[in-house]
């Protein structure tokens, strides 16, 4: 679940969801608007006015002209231009109508991935941290200010990450450019004939495009950094899959749908954009994934490394500055993986007496193990996980004492195995059922006005919901919000993929993890806010995901079907992904292997299969998880700092309020801007629940 995954195009300046280009120095700057043609007067006016305010004109125009507050509009106005018009998918995504924000229209480009191309975008972010550092901040807005943190911070983060090149995977199986591209295409909107002919154009540069690709990939195997042969296959095959029909390619069907709803196009010239589109895909686009195929297997036998980012000269070095740029959060690995295994034991703790209660057994039965109780008991580091004198980690002690009760009693089997199968799949154990079955409007409608309660009116908006095109389902999320662009934020729409088969609680959290109050509604709260257009491309994947992760949580608390059923669920899914992100710092960071893997998931009843999918995809997009998750966490730590600091003053409509009135951010600057304080520890212990898994108060039960 996710707003629509635009990756981080390759070679970009910045990390960020809306794709941003790359290419900085032929990316065109454009020139700041001219502040006295937009104000010019006839010359007589003019002459009056000065004989008449002469005083005023001498001592307020020019602070306003040359105010800090304005220097600093005019250029992070200039780097919002800049960077939308070198490249023009992230322009798309972005603004529905480019003349409004003086952009380039007549430039269509996707770019440059090459290894040349990010060594520019490293300098041009350092002439960017230049330019910035040069304006001073103490005079700026408040509004300004945050802005001015957010922007230092990605350049600095860019800037480390220089040393880290070559450690990036525009091919990854699960996020890269090949997967990603042609859903990007089939989302592409026209909203104009430009619209079209940009599309078109797009697809004919293709072929450049990729060859810069694989001219990075080319550099990454000399380093002895290529991807996994494993890997390499899986880009392979989906490559294949993609062009092994090109008569009957899924871009050839969401095009004729898209072109047969473009209202001011004669019968003619719809019949002539079919024909290029279908055209173009065999000259260009086919092609093109034809030369990444011979090309990537060609370096399949290069990559050394068939496990975590560990395993490479500065995998771990790398992984840290990953956390720090993707997430948002500047902690240690030892302490976000300490908060993690904490909250594994808040939640499984939780299911325990959840699940006695689900059956019916003594509701009363006393818990006699905190949390730190159950850490202890496994010895050493918390939850068992250590490192042996070899280097790596024993994983077996955790299970072993996860999976018996607090106490030392035995836990049921037959509930261990629900809880197995729970944090395998994240399911609430109720039966799939047909999407179609459910009104996702009038669930969406139910979650709009239920959210009130504890977060502010929702912006008066209208959202579509549609499901994703057959030819779509199975490359697509389960479901994913296609963020709305920053001038018509007004019109938004939530796509359902029919083949995940949700039963009507799984709907609902979905609903609410894209639409209110998640990833749709964060989303477009913070355009009312009328934020500087630079926010626009300053986007915290642990912000945005782990909010809507946080809210996703909360949504169980609105279920009023089976009250129980859903605080279950709830703890279930966030075991789920507490597991996985567990998973991906052993695997990334500790060196777990496939064999220690499997053996860890085996406890918790994952097939040698299961294992090996989890463990492949935790390799092909590391850090991934912890968006999600550690998110999650930091906003629940937040939330409890914040109550903690405010006592009975505590509100927590009100926290919501500045979490979404101050926007994506890293988490180390959002809790500077929120905290009563100003400052501020993210603790351990980020349940934000009480030891046996109830929830703190809130008007409606805790997130």
């Amino acid at each position: 679940m996710s707003h629509l995954p635009i990756p981080k195009s390759p070679g970009s300046l910045f990390s960020v969801r809306k794709n941003i280009a790359k290419n900085a120095s032929s990316a065109k700057s454009d020139a700041p608007d001219g502040l006295f043609s937009r104000f010019a007067v006839p010359a007589l006016i003019g002459l009056l006015f000065f004989l008449v305010a002469r005083i005023c004109f001498v001592t307020s125009f020019p602070a306003i002209l040359f105010s800090e507050d304005r220097k600093f509009e005019h250029f992070t106005e200039e780097v919002f231009r800049s960077e939308l018009n070198s490249n023009t998918l992230n322009r798309h995504y972005t603004v529905a109508d480019p003349s409004e924000f003086h952009l380039d229209a007549d430039r269509v480009t996707l770019g440059d991935a090459s290894l040349a191309a990010r060594q520019q975008s490293c300098a041009a972010a350092e002439n960017y941290l230049n330019k910035l550092k040069k304006l001073d901040r103490e005079k700026l807005s408040e509004k300004h200010r945050l802005t001015y943190d957010i922007f230092q911070d990605e350049l600095e983060t860019e800037l480390e990450g220089a040393q880290y090149l070559l450690y990036d995977e525009p091919l990854s199986p699960t996020l890269g450019i090949q997967a990603q591209l042609p859903v990007l295409l089939a989302e592409y909107a026209f909203r104009t004939k430009r619209d079209i002919e940009d599309y078109l154009t797009l697809l004919t540069q293709i072929p450049e495009y990729f060859s810069s690709v694989l001219t990075f990939e080319k550099a990454k195997a000399d380093e002895g950094l290529f991807m996994s042969s494993e890997c390499a296959g899986e880009v392979v095959r989906q490559c294949r899959e993609f062009i092994a029909d090109p008569e009957s390619n899924y871009l050839i069907g969401t095009f004729n749908e898209k072109i047969d709803a473009v209202k001011n196009l004669t019968a003619d010239e719809k019949i002539a954009y079919k024909n290029r589109n279908q055209s173009i895909l065999s000259g260009y686009v086919v092609p093109a994934y034809a030369t990444m195929i011979r090309t990537v297997t060609s370096f399949a036998d290069s990559g050394t490394n068939t496990q975590g980012l560990y395993y490479f000269p500065k995998g771990k070095d790398y992984y840290r500055y990953l956390i720090k740029s993707t997430v948002g959060d500047d902690r240690s690995v030892e302490e976000i993986e300490e908060a993690v295994k904490v909250q594994l034991v808040a939640d499984f703790t939780a299911i325990q007496k959840l699940m006695r209660q689900y059956a019916g057994t003594d509701t009363k039965t006393a818990v006699s193990a905190s949390s730190n109780d159950i850490l202890n008991a496994a010895g050493g580091d918390a939850l068992g996980i250590t490192e042996s004198s070899a280097g790596l980690p024993d994983m077996e002690s955790f299970w072993n004492h996860i999976l018996t009760a607090p106490g030392g009693q035995s836990f049921p089997a037959r509930e261990a195995s629900d809880i197995r199968r729970a944090a395998v799949s994240g399911a609430d154990g109720a039966d799939g059922a047909d999407v179609s079955s459910c009104d996702p409007a009038a669930m969406l409608d139910e979650l709009r006005q239920k959210i009130t309660q504890d977060f502010p009116v929702p912006p008066d908006v209208s959202c579509e919901v549609k499901y994703v095109h057959e030819s779509l389902q199975d490359y697509l999320s389960p479901a994913f919000y296609l963020t709305s662009t920053i001038d018509d934020y007004t019109n938004n729409v939530i796509y359902i993929n029919p083949a995940s088969n949700y039963n009507e609680l799984e709907l609902f959290t979905t609903l609410a993890h894209e639409g209110y109050p998640g990833h749709l509604y964060q989303s477009v709260y913070f355009n009312t806010q009328n934020p500087d257009l630079l926010r626009s491309l300053l986007d915290v994947g642990g912000y945005t995901e782990g909010w809507a992760t946080y809210v996703e949580m909360y949504a169980y608390s609105l279920w009023e079907e089976d009250p129980l059923l859903a605080a279950l669920s709830q703890r279930n899914r966030s075991f789920s992904l507490g597991l996985a992100s567990l998973l991906d710092i052993g695997v990334h960071y500790r060196g777990y292997s496939l064999t220690q893997a499997e053996a860890f998931l085996k406890q918790l009843g994952f097939s040698s299969d299961a294992a090996k999918s989890l463990y492949r995809a935790i390799l092909e997009a590391p850090a991934n998880y912890l968006q999600y998750y550690v998110g999650y966490l930091n906003f629940c730590s937040l939330r409890d700092q914040m109550q903690t600091a405010l006592g009975s003053r505590f509100s927590l409509r009100e926290f919501h309020r500045l979490i979404l009135e101050n926007g994506p951010a890293p988490f180390y600057i959002l809790r500077k801007q929120i905290l009563p304080d100003g400052t501020g520890t993210i603790g351990t212990d980020a349940a934000g629940n009480n030891a046996d898994g109830s929830a703190l108060a809130s008007t409606a039960g805790g997130t």
